[in-house]
């Protein structure tokens, strides 16, 4: 099942952020976060093209989401 890191720079308190998170279909988990970025979620699809659709759709679209950063996790077979 694909999967990406999505790192989230809010434009207000990230706690609102993270909460909205949780609701979108998609999203595993979702975490306030230190540092360079406000928030991270990790976002798992059926395909890379339903992942990138929610991180388009149901992350960048939301209230409050400045910017994000996608980092797409390979699978490296055992």
């Amino acid at each position: 099942m694909p999967r990406a890191l999505v790192f989230i720079n809010t434009a207000a308190d990230a706690t609102e952020v993270v909460r909205n998170l949780e609701k979108v279909r998609g999203v595993s988990e979702a975490h306030s976060s230190r540092g360079m970025y406000d928030a991270v979620a990790m976002v798992q699809g059926e395909s890379f093209s339903e992942v990138k659709e929610i991180v388009s759709k149901g992350i960048r679209l939301m209230d409050n989401v400045k910017s994000t950063l996608t980092l797409t996790l390979i699978e490296t077979p055992m």
